[in-house]
């Protein structure tokens, strides 16, 4: 074969590979695009050794922020911070430069996990 006759094979190949790309690229950025644990999750009760506790007096606000494309954000007691969270067989787990948290589906809408010794339920919020 000639180059006059490779070259448009060529280029038709290389546009295909570079839309594949993109495509991939796009479907990958909201790869929980159709997960239940998306959105704003809040405290909302906590226990520890059986004793209920005022969530609030006890840490005051605790708000996450679970979003598609596996950002996450993290509001405790007005302190900011950002990480990474990942779907996982019964729940999600949040992971920051230092540290993982796991938190269990309790049942639709509600979560649980262990901070500070404290067992604390989380119930999603509403959307806006």
């Amino acid at each position: 074969m000639t180059w006059k006759k490779i070259r448009p094979r060529l280029s038709l190949l290389i546009v295909a590979v570079l839309m594949l790309c993109v495509m991939l690229t796009g479907c990958m950025s909201d790869k929980y695009a159709n997960s239940e644990y998306v959105g704003t999750w809040k405290a909302t009760k906590a226990s520890m050794s059986g004793v209920s506790l005022d969530v609030n007096k006890v840490i005051g606000s605790f708000v996450l922020e679970l979003e598609a494309d596996g950002d996450a954000k993290a509001v405790i007691k007005g302190e900011k911070s950002s990480g990474d969270w990942e779907e996982v067989e019964n729940g999600f787990k949040l992971k920051d430069s230092q540290d993982e948290m796991a938190f269990t589906k309790v049942k639709k809408g509600i979560v649980k996990t262990e901070y500070s010794g404290m067992v604390i339920l989380f119930e999603k919020q509403a959307s806006k």
